[in-house]
This record gives C-alpha cells, structure tokens and sequence, in this order.
C-alpha cells in the first residue's frame, strides 16, 4: 500500500511540474556572479543576476529578484531612468541590460523596471508588457546589475542570496530560484608599530601598516584611468580614517601627503591625505592609475607620521585605531561605524626625561648613632645665570629612592643572601629650583638599612649630594663625618646600560 501511495505521489509531482512547464510562456536559465563584498559595507554591489531565454513567447507579466535579508540602498526611483541603446540606466546605478528581441522591448518601454524594499529584503522588478509581443530568441537574455545592498551587519564570510520570482507564476519558468550573489569578506587588516619616546630627546615615528581584507576591497570609482569599474552609482572612492586617541598635548603629528602601495607599488595604487585632517584624525583616500590591476593585488600601505615634542609635552600614552570612510550611507561608496581594531593599538608614549643619581654607600641607623643625610637639587631653572632661553626647560616631578641593601657576608667573605630592594617616595613633586634634602632612617621602611641607593628623578638635571654621620666614640655627638656627590647614570630609555665593547659606564655628576 505503502509503496503505491509513493507512485501516486511521484507521478503527481511529475505531472504538476509538467503542468507548469506546459503552462509557462517563457523558459530561462539563470545564472549569476557571487561577488566578494566589503565588511561594514552600506553600499555593496551585488553581483549580476541574468536570466538566458531557452523557449517561448512572452506575456504581460513580471520577474522579482529578492536580496534575501539585505535592503537595497540605490532603489530604482520612478522618473530617473533612461531607457537606450537596449538598457535601462537608473541615475543612482541600478542598470537592467537587454539582448536581441529584450534589447528592442527596453527601448520601445515594453520592459520597465522597478524596486522597493519589503521585509524580505530589497527587491529589483522587472515588469514585461504586451502579451504575446516579444518572441525572444534562444540566447537572448535580460540581466540585472548594480544593485548595492547593506551588509554592515553581516560577518565575514555570510553571503547574500536572492529569490527569484514570477507573477503569474506560470508566465515565466526558471531553471533555478535561488542563487548567491554575494559574499562578505574582511574590509582590511591593520598592523601597528608604536614608539615611546621621552620627551628631551629627538622623536621616533611609528608605523601603520594598511592591508586590503582581499584583493579588490579598495576601488576609485571617479577617475580610476585604465581597469574601469562601472560605477553604479558611485559618488565617492575608498577611503580610510585614522583616529589617534589622547595624544598628549604638545605632540603634533605630520601625516604624508601620500602614501605609494608597498607591496604592489605596479598598480600605480596611491593613499592621499585629505585636506582638513588634523593631527588626531587623518583621512586618505584610495587612487589607482589602473583599477583593474589593483583588482588584482592585496595592495599593503605603511603609513608613517612625522611625530614633533614641543619642550613642554604632556605625558601619557596615545592609542590609534582604523576604519573604512566615509562611515555615512548618504554616499556612495559608504560604511558603518566598523573599527578593524576595536581594542586599539599603543601608538605613541611620551615618557618624561629622568635623572637616575647613584649613591653608592648610605647607611641608615643600621649600625646606632650612624646615619646619611641625602640632598637633590631640580636644577631646570636656570635662566637666571644663563640668560632667558639659553637654559634648560623648567620640569617638575617625583622623586623616588630605591634601597639595595649590602648582604651578610659568608665566613669566607663572599656576600651572602641578598635581600629584596625598598622603595620611598621622598618628594611627591619638586619644582625647578628647589631642592629637597632627608635623613634616611627618617624615610618609611629605610630604618636599619644599609646598602646602595639608586634616586630617580621625573625630570631633566638632577643633582645630589649625600653626607654620612656617625658617633664612634662613646659620649660624643657625632665625631665621624662624610661627604660625596651622587653618581648620574644615563637614562636607559635614551642610552642603554649595557656593558659595550668598550666595557663599564661613564657616570658624571
């Protein structure tokens, strides 16, 4: 029984597609183009839908093509097109394209076309007038271009589909009603190479490193030369914004004015600075010489900003980030709010100039009645003696001791178990000018230590002195007395403290 319910069913099925194939005016085959599109696109290009006549003759009727899950931003608007030369040309891109005996209905307005957008997705309509009109010839073919849809929500590697449709649904049959049109693929990658530089000392640059997401995500549609794409309603080329976060005041950024693709300089592909960036956002647009070469290469661009310090920078750390631009869908080409790196990257450190003093020997009441007085001088104001201008830049900052105490040397009189180094701050800010001066055992957690002492100050030309103490003999005051300049050593973050060949370190005063 089983088994003849499955016949009946089978040839029931047969005979309903044999009824639509008798009933259909019109056979097509269709094909299509999946083309690669950009993440956070608003204006993406769906490929080119085509549908080929195999058999019959028209009637009035009409073939809907539904981007699934994707509106349609450059819809078809009543009044702009024009019909010639076998095509209908919309002023915003769409373009519907007729061969042979769909050529002639394009031109006599026989074929209209048209669009809206629905909660399916956007649709493009292509309405065929006069039953009984066209006689299409096989191979003939009427095909649909330039629909640019949104799939900024879309992820890398979703793609765009699109239905096919008839009404009457007997007027036109097709070989295929689904077909992909599209696919997302990555917008670009960034690579950032940051710097930290101190504040006294010439500038390093960082580097930004642009990489198209695939071959062919960066496009000039204006004046592209050889390669042409068809613009499809293009009003605007590629572009990309760069956005420096809390630069510190007083660093200033020189973008270039343009930036030759790197690893494929042939495309003649080129970055140029817009005018009106600024220092914390610039924008460059994307040109090529030949597009279609460039649609051909992952173009690489390394983009290095000259950095400038004034004397008197801010501190801190900038971050930097990247997106595709513009990020408004009132242009085409458009994208949305899509930051390639949403952590951003360290760009660029401004450290201050420190002064590292060495005090070899302090002692602290580690032995009784025996201590060491520790003086720094700021001396970054000095315009007095030197005349205004010709001194050092007036700088403030911390300073802070680090403690390394001596061990308890084995019988042998090697050193034995060292112990962990301390630290204290002894002066939250000293002003250029002034000075500051302790006793050590007075300083936190420097009571009973004895050892070496490394002071670090925030700002340039420190100097320091340290006077050692001491009552040797019984009922005196102090009767054992020492003094002695402390040791500069260089900034590591400026000249490394590292033995050369020459071995050592040259240490000054």
């Amino acid at each position: 029984m089983r088994a003849k319910a499955k016949f009946l069913l089978c040839a029931l099925l047969t005979l309903g597609v044999m009824v639509s194939a008798a009933n259909a005016q019109v056979v097509h085959n269709v094909s299509q183009q999946n083309n690669e599109v950009t993440q956070y696109g608003l204006t993406e290009v769906m490929g080119e839908v085509r549908f080929t006549h195999v058999s019959g003759a028209t009637i009035s009727s009409s073939i809907t093509v539904t981007y699934i899950g994707a509106q349609i931003s450059n819809l078809p608007v009543s009044g702009s097109a024009t019909a010639t030369g076998g095509q209908i040309l919309y002023d915003n891109g769409v373009t519907i394209t007729g061969t042979g005996a769909y050529a002639t209905a394009i031109n006599s307005t026989i074929i209209t076309a048209s669009g809206a957008n629905t909660a399916l997705g956007g649709q493009v309509i292509i309405s065929i007038g006069g039953s009984g009109v066209l006689t299409p010839t096989a191979g003939d073919y009427i095909s649909i271009n330039g629909a640019r849809t949104d799939v900024s929500a879309k992820s890398v590697g979703a793609s765009i589909g699109a239905t096919i449709t008839s009404s009457p649904s007997n007027a036109n049959l097709f070989d295929q009603i689904s077909v992909t049109v599209a696919t997302v693929n990555s917008a670009m990658t960034l690579a950032v190479s940051g710097v930290s530089n101190a504040s006294c000392v010439a500038a390093t640059n960082p580097n930004i490193t642009i990489i198209e997401g695939f071959a062919g995500s960066f496009v000039e549609y204006t004046t592209p030369g050889a390669g042409t794409r068809p613009r499809y309603g293009a009003t605007v080329d590629t572009q990309i914004s760069i956005t420096v976060n809390s630069l510190p005041t007083g660093t200033t950024l020189s973008w270039p004015a343009t930036v030759t693709a790197s690893a494929a300089a042939a495309s003649g592909a080129i970055l140029t600075l817009n005018a009106g960036s600024t220092d914390a956002l610039a924008v460059y647009t994307f040109t090529t010489t030949n597009q279609g070469t460039s649609d051909s290469l992952a173009e690489t661009f390394i983009v290095t900003p000259i950095v400038t310090h004034a004397a008197t920078t801010a501190f801190g750390q900038s971050t930097v980030q990247a997106q595709l631009w513009p990020n408004v869908a009132t242009t085409t080409v458009g994208y949305s709010m899509g930051l390639i790196n949403t952590t951003a990257d360290n760009f660029i450190n401004v450290t201050k100039c420190v002064t590292y003093l060495l005090y070899p020997y302090v002692t602290c009441q580690s032995t009784t009645g025996f201590t060491t007085g520790l003086a720094i001088a700021n001396t970054s104001e000095d315009d007095t003696a030197f005349g205004t201008g010709l001194g050092a830049t007036a700088q403030s900052g911390a300073v802070t001791i680090y403690g390394y105490p001596k061990s308890v040397k084995a019988a042998d009189g090697t050193s034995g178990t060292v112990s962990a180094s301390i630290s204290a701050i002894i002066s939250p800010s000293l002003s250029a000018g002034d000075m500051h001066s302790v006793t050590c055992d007075a300083v936190t957690g420097f009571s009973g230590f004895e050892g070496y002492v490394i002071a670090k100050a925030e700002f340039e030309f420190a100097h320091g002195f340290a006077f050692v103490v001491g009552q040797f003999n019984t009922g005196s005051v102090f009767d054992v007395a020492h003094g002695y300049l402390a040791l500069v050593i260089p900034d590591p973050s400026i000249s490394a403290r590292n033995v050369s060949a020459a071995g050592g370190e040259t240490l000054g005063q």
